[in-house]
């Protein structure tokens, strides 16, 4: 019987791992799909974009807000803004 948190020996083999790649038709469709995401929201996207910056710059509870801004802006455009308002978490190492 094997614990459920219990080190591994060393002497295990480790399991083969298949790697998948995605094709480039896939990885085209999905970019294809983001610039229309981008353009059909493109009006919407500022004005939630703005409102997630007011929200998180003022302390308030942000999540209903970013809940309506995932509807209009990809997750890159958010991340730039959340970037521009609380900065970019840096590890200390």
């Amino acid at each position: 019987m094997s614990a459920l948190n219990k080190y591994n020996d060393l002497k295990d083999e480790m399991p083969e791992v298949k790697m998948v790649r995605t094709s480039k038709a896939k990885k085209q469709l999905q970019v294809d799909r983001l610039v229309k995401f981008k353009k059909r929201n493109a009006a919407k996207s500022e004005r939630a974009l703005d409102q997630l910056s007011e929200v998180v710059g003022s302390g308030k509870n942000y999540f209903p807000t970013l809940i309506e801004t995932v509807e209009v802006c990809s997750l890159g455009q958010i991340t730039e803004r959340l970037q521009e308002v609380v900065g970019r978490f840096r590890p200390m190492v």
